[in-house]
């Protein structure tokens, strides 16, 4: 279906895979959405050593977070914020542009609560079946362009990766240095500019693994355990490495069906210590999983934002992706 909101949807992704292969040099229903990785298990493959070093020169380009030229959205109340004393240490967000200014309000609500963040560790789908592993990681940089009104003027910059974080995810799933499924890779690369933006000095310590159902529990139990050990989830309010989800919801429905899943997902989201993660309807199920897994029992839920595409821009209501921005916090 040719219409004007697919096309917005795609093209960001479709930009960013033409524009990032040119800077790297490649050596090698359920609720189903986009393709994501394939679920059989890889070797890690080449010498530990030479992989990093290899990928460490890996640069994967970033869209640009200018207002002037993203498209103009329907304005969304915020329908909650975070209690002053609040210290967010987890959260979901979109990986979809056309939720732009979704994206970016809750970065802007992220960084009045939140100087101290050093390292963003961000869980995303792999989508379009390019990555080659279970899991795969780099150790590469997002290059982000200047976004409109940014202190750089412009300029380039890099959003690199945490390698201490980084190595102990890429040992203890036995993941894929895996660049070339990440030079497309929108559920990273979108966020990385607003990073920059909000967090000018964090780093990225990124992940993607197939996040579509049936969820395949060892993988998710095996992806706990080595989120876990990069978290202080004891005491994640003295923790400067920040857990991010990158999902979006509700996929290809029309207004009625997505309310009803977005109704299911809202449940988890408000309660996820004592309701299902199967409830969550989305594109990263495995992240669900974690958070119903590892949360400690008195964090708090925020939903800044529960919207969809058809509500931001009137297009599409047969093909509807709805989106939640919401916190973890104590």
């Amino acid at each position: 279906m040719q219409t004007k909101h697919k096309i917005l949807i795609v093209a960001a992704a479709a930009i960013t895979a033409v524009a990032a292969i040119s800077l790297i040099i490649f050596t090698s229903h359920n609720f189903k959405t986009e393709a994501t990785a394939p679920k059989s298990h890889a070797d890690s493959g080449a010498v530990y050593s030479k992989e990093i070093a290899e990928s460490a020169n890996s640069r994967f380009l970033c869209d640009i977070i200018d207002e002037n030229m993203l498209l103009p959205t329907t304005k969304i109340e915020q329908e909650a914020s975070l209690s002053q004393n609040a210290t967010p240490f987890a959260g979901i967000v979109s990986h979809h542009l056309l939720a732009h200014t979704q994206i970016d309000a809750w970065f802007a609500e992220l960084a009045r609560q939140r100087k101290d963040i050093s390292t963003f560790l961000v869980l995303s789908p792999s989508h379009w079946n390019l990555s080659t592993g279970f899991f795969s990681v780099t150790f590469g940089s997002w290059v982000v362009s200047g976004y409109a009104g940014a202190a750089a003027g412009g300029a380039q910059q890099l959003v690199d990766t945490d390698f201490e974080i980084e190595n102990k995810l890429k040992e203890a799933l036995d993941a894929r240095i895996d660049d070339a499924a990440f030079a497309s890779e929108h559920g990273v690369s979108t966020l990385a500019p607003y990073i920059k933006k909000y967090f000018p000095q964090a780093k990225i310590a990124a992940l993607i693994y197939s996040g579509e159902p049936p969820l395949n529990q060892p993988m998710a139990e095996d992806l706990c355990n080595a989120v876990s050990g990069c978290l202080d989830l004891a005491e994640p309010q003295k923790d400067s490495v920040f857990l991010l989800v990158s999902s979006d919801f509700s996929h290809h429905q029309n207004p009625a069906t997505t309310k009803q899943r977005d109704e299911r997902s809202r449940r988890f989201l408000e309660n996820p210590q004592n309701e299902s993660w199967i409830l969550a309807v989305c594109d990263n199920r495995p992240a669900m999983y974690l958070l119903d897994k590892l949360l400690p029992e008195d964090a708090q839920t925020t939903i800044l934002c529960n919207t969809n595409s058809y509500e931001l821009c009137h297009e599409a209501p047969d093909d509807i992706t709805s989106y939640f921005f919401c916190f973890f916090s104590r």
